[in-house]
């Protein structure tokens, strides 16, 4: 009783003593703050059932993953603005439509720059030259050989709820794959869809390299190679079902061990050159068989032109047989008189001085010669002349 007087008392002494205007601000600050504090937490509330839960969607860019307390509701691909309950009842994830890119440089050393920029030391004393394992990547082929290889792989998400549930996916799918540590603080490496997906094509980019020749894959069938891995590729996602389609896959970079780029380089000029020399001597052999075929064709066509008009003179000539025979039975004298005529006028025309010299018995016999008789030539030339004007 005397503790609780005693206090009461330096209660009375405070608010009617030198502490009352000390109290009376720590209490106008009190209500101050609390005030604050309501209109800012009624701000909240309507901020959480308002604005807080609009969010707008780009069909062109983006399907929208709407999940409520961590389960699918809704999936938004028609674009617009949406409305549900901000985090942490709502969560929007947003899924890419666009195409995305993966490279892989699994395959190539740790100095990528001597390979792609080939830089390579005659001596062969460089110090990067020796392939360090785990350090340095690189793919063994078929026939025991080694090679390093960059790849591009370009895919598209088809199916956004499997593609989220089944590829590791962050919360926000476009940014860079979550960084794993150990214990430690050691890196791990990383996880996420396009780890995993990299992972995939890594696995058959080496199976297909297994079962390939290094000249088929450098030289001689270099899209048959990349189509091949393509294959595996697309035929391994389908049966993981994880809702991404291959757009296409590339091969910017393929090279042999840094040692052996001189020599590859001259077996290749050495293979260019054989092509080369292969496809002119084809090019030579197609235009003498073409050659040869126009001459034979052209031949032939001669021959079959002479032949042709022998044939017609032929039939000419047994024409006018059978006319001449058939006119001949009907009267031979008649006939033969013509054709004398005509075979002695025929022979005539081909003398320049003609005379005729007559055997009728009892009958006076006359020569008669032309004196000066006027040039041939000087006719026809005379002829011509008179044509030309």
């Amino acid at each position: 009783m005397e503790n609780d007087n005693r206090f009461q008392n330096a209660m009375d002494a405070a608010d009617s003593g030198q502490f009352s205007q000390g109290m009376q601000a720590v209490s106008r600050m009190f209500k101050v703050f609390f005030t604050l504090l309501t209109v800012i937490i009624g701000l909240m509330v309507v901020w959480f059932f308002t604005l807080g839960g609009f969010f707008i969607v780009d069909s062109t860019k983006e399907t929208v993953l709407l999940l409520q307390f961590g389960k699918l509701k809704e999936k938004c691909e028609a674009g617009g603005v949406y409305w549900s309950f901000p985090y942490p009842v709502s969560k929007v994830i947003r899924v890419p439509k666009t195409n995305q890119t993966i490279r892989s440089l699994t395959f190539m050393p740790a100095d990528r720059t001597s390979i792609t920029e080939r830089k390579n030391d005659p001596s062969g004393s460089s110090q990067n030259a020796a392939l360090t394992p785990g350090r340095d990547g690189f793919l063994l082929t078929g026939d025991n050989s080694i090679i390093h290889t960059e790849w591009e792989l370009v895919y598209r998400v088809t199916q956004p709820e499997t593609y989220y549930k089944k590829c590791l996916t962050p919360e926000r799918p476009l940014d860079p794959d979550e960084v794993m540590k150990g214990d430690d603080g050691e890196l791990l490496g990383t996880r996420g869809a396009s780890t995993l997906i990299k992972n995939v094509l890594d696995d058959c980019i080496i199976k297909v390299t297994a079962t390939w020749d290094i000249k088929d894959i450098l030289y001689d069938k270099t899209t048959d190679y990349i189509l091949a891995v393509e294959s595996r590729l697309v035929k391994q996602l389908n049966d993981m079902q994880i809702g991404i389609a291959v757009e296409s896959l590339a091969l910017p970079v393929k090279r042999p061990p840094l040692q052996t780029i001189a020599a590859f380089d001259e077996a290749a000029s050495a293979s260019t050159q054989a092509t080369i020399e292969i496809e002119t001597a084809k090019a030579k052999a197609i235009e003498a068989a073409n050659s040869a075929k126009s001459e034979s064709a052209m031949i032939i066509a001669d021959a079959e032109s002479y032949k042709a008009r022998i044939e017609a003179q032929v039939k000419a000539d047994i024409s006018y047989f059978e006319a001449i025979l058939r006119e001949y039975r009907k009267n031979p004298d008649a006939v033969m008189v013509s054709l004398y005529s005509n075979t002695l006028a025929d022979a005539m025309a081909l003398v320049k001085d003609k005379f005729i010299l007559s055997r009728i018995q009892n009958s006076r016999q006359e020569l008669r010669l032309k004196l000066n008789p006027e040039p041939v030539i000087k006719k026809i030339d005379d002829k011509t002349a008179k044509d030309q004007k």
